[in-house]
């Protein structure tokens, strides 16, 4: 699963709404990508994720490449009660660690226990190859530095230079305020300034969250 799916609705609609909508022939949308829609052009990609308060109308159900011939995509519509859920996929690159931290000085906000809760998948580790794959719980945090302690000591120590896939936990609850990365199919936990994605609940374990899209151009 890459971007963001329909989940669910607070109230209590098991389907998501689908729109069939224009879009131009020359342009590329992806399958779960989050999109806007302009009067006179039709479906349009989100052209500047990284100030992330554009209305959102709703995201893709399909992959369509430029120039396909597609001038139709279905859209999952976004409203107020509607949830997406998004896999966490982005690699993020440490700046330091150890056996028992994992530290990323340009993670944001830089609040103290953000991430208590939450979860980091090792995606490589230059000590250890074993550990690639592991998913490890957040048990403290520390804002300023991005440093994250983590609820278990590994078997060898995370470095600068290592990777990770990261998960917010239960004390981000309801957090608004995360930008897109640059192709819009993940929230970028080191770009802060958007108005549009609130965190609704995560789920370390399966290194997923669920959002709400604050902004929405929508609808029916």
């Amino acid at each position: 699963m890459k971007g963001f799916r329909w989940s669910g609705n607070k109230a209590g609609h098991k389907n998501p709404n689908i729109r069939k909508m224009y879009v131009p022939d020359a342009t590329a949308i992806e399958k779960g990508e989050p999109i806007i829609y302009t009067q006179g052009t039709g479906v349009a990609v989100i052209a500047a994720p990284t100030d992330f308060d554009d209305p959102v109308y709703g995201v893709s159900m399909i992959e369509k490449a430029a120039s396909d011939g597609v001038t139709e995509i279905e859209i999952a519509e976004a409203s107020p009660y509607d949830i997406f859920k998004y896999k966490c996929a982005k690699v993020y690159t440490l700046t330091g660690g150890s056996t028992t931290t994992a530290v990323d000085s340009s993670i944001v906000p830089q609040a103290d226990n953000f991430w208590i809760g939450g979860a980091i998948k090792i995606v490589t580790c230059a000590a250890d190859s074993s550990l690639v794959g592991r998913v490890v719980k957040i048990s403290d945090s520390t804002g300023s530095t991005g440093s994250l302690t983590l609820a278990e000591t590994l078997p060898a120590a995370l470095a600068s230079g290592d990777t990770i896939n990261l998960c917010p936990g239960y004390m981000a609850h309801d957090y608004l305020g995360y930008d897109l990365d640059t192709d819009s199919m993940n929230p970028d936990w080191d770009a802060i300034g958007g108005n549009v994605l609130r965190i609704y609940d995560t789920n370390p374990d399966l290194m997923e969250v669920r959002f709400t899209f604050e902004r929405h151009a929508n609808v029916s």
